[in-house]
């Protein structure tokens, strides 16, 4: 069952990768220049913004990065005043 589900999953891969590169083909074939690329930054920003509830997603792991930024400094200036407390 285990080697079922990793073909499957390699066919949706291959699927999805295939699919990518001919919608891509499509859009660079319609339009000229920066605009296919606009569109592929769009189609992305739409992905991870419309995926933003799932727990798994890039959303999500950002922003989890972003929070976990935030703490390390607000962490590093209390160190800092401590330091400067005890000078």
């Amino acid at each position: 069952m285990k080697k079922l589900i990793t073909a499957l999953s390699i066919l949706i891969f291959l699927g999805f990768l295939i699919g990518g590169y001919l919608l891509s083909k499509h859009i660079f074939s319609i339009f000229i220049g920066g605009e296919g690329l606009f569109i592929w930054l769009t189609i992305l920003c739409a992905t991870i913004w419309f995926g933003r509830h799932n727990k798994d997603s890039i959303y999500r792991l950002l922003k989890d990065t972003h929070q976990s930024n935030l703490d390390d400094i607000e962490r590093q200036e209390l160190e800092e005043q401590e330091v400067e407390v005890i000078k």
